[in-house]
């Protein structure tokens, strides 16, 4: 389902990488993934015609909307959420956490248990499968990476391969906010600084680079 992709990246590059082709356990992150990176990047082979990106851009939107009316089990928003949450404190972005904080709890997550988050390897709030997944967010979030076999092996217990992608490509896309809203020095919010001081104990001192530019 994803060959029109595949040949043009075999076209430019001579391979297709195989982060590309994991990618394919979510196809509409996989078409989310090169739309957002030839933007980005550039295209820089003429082969890739108008044509060519309209039809890997219409196939990403039947991807899309595949996803949306799917009754496969994904995880959870909170818990997305939550390990944008923690993987966004390994790599040090404020902005970026009190937003997935707010968003934690908008998504369900109770008070008590996004204020736990940081004890989430021995707090009874989090279940055994969600540790798993909190864990890797916490290595993934590193800088260096420290992601482990014992890590993958951990989170292979309690989630399919879809799922582990949806995990990597939520830790991946706050990988992309954490540098831009740190290296924008974006102003937070007056809502996500409010939950954050009230519920991360995150005070005007804490925000630093992110506090209001006017």
């Amino acid at each position: 389902d994803a060959q029109i992709i595949f040949d043009q990246v075999l076209e430019g590059m001579g391979f297709v990488p195989n982060s590309l082709k994991m990618m394919t356990h979510k196809p509409n992150i996989l078409g989310g993934f090169v739309t957002l990176f030839a933007n980005i990047k550039g295209f820089s082979h003429n082969q890739v015609s108008t044509l060519t990106a309209l039809r890997v851009f219409l196939k990403t939107v039947r991807w899309t909307m595949k996803a949306k009316k799917s009754t496969h089990q994904e995880v959870p928003h909170y818990l997305k959420d939550l390990i944008a949450h923690v993987s966004s404190n390994a790599s040090g972005c404020r902005y970026c956490q009190a937003h997935t904080a707010l968003e934690a709890h908008l998504h369900g997550a109770e008070i008590e248990k996004i204020g736990a988050v940081w004890d989430f390897q021995t707090s009874p709030l989090f279940s055994d499968k969600e540790k798993a997944a909190l864990s890797f967010a916490l290595a993934a979030g590193a800088v260096p990476n420290f992601v482990t076999a014992e890590h993958h092996a951990e989170l292979e217990k309690y989630y399919t391969p879809a799922q582990i992608v949806e995990i990597v490509a939520t830790i991946s896309v706050f990988g992309f906010l954490n540098r831009w809203n740190d290296s924008m020095m974006t102003p937070l919010e007056e809502k996500p600084l409010d939950f954050a001081s009230q519920h991360l104990k995150m005070g005007g001192c804490e925000v630093g680079k992110h506090r209001s530019h006017t």
